[in-house]
């Protein structure tokens, strides 16, 4: 396992990370390895099969068919 020095961290993220370490009951170390290894491991999505239930929800959202004006509309009538 290699050792990597961490230099430069601004006191913020340094005491973000010190508080999710505690609140995850990891040292700190743990806590930044931790998130690193969820940050570039693969996430099994295929990215396929996404876009098609996407685009089905849009076919069956009866918003999918609104042209811009009618999402204006919308809009304003929120805000009424």
């Amino acid at each position: 396992m290699a050792d990597v020095a961490l230099r430069g961290l601004p006191d913020d993220v340094h005491r973000a990370l010190r508080e999710a370490a505690t609140r995850n009951r990891r040292s700190l170390n743990g806590e930044i390895v931790a998130r690193l290894e969820e940050s570039v491991r693969p996430t099994g999505i295929d990215v396929d099969v996404l876009l098609a239930r996407i685009r089905d929800r849009g076919r069956r959202s009866r918003l999918g068919s609104l042209d811009p004006d009618a999402i204006q509309a919308l809009e304003n009538d929120g805000r009424s």
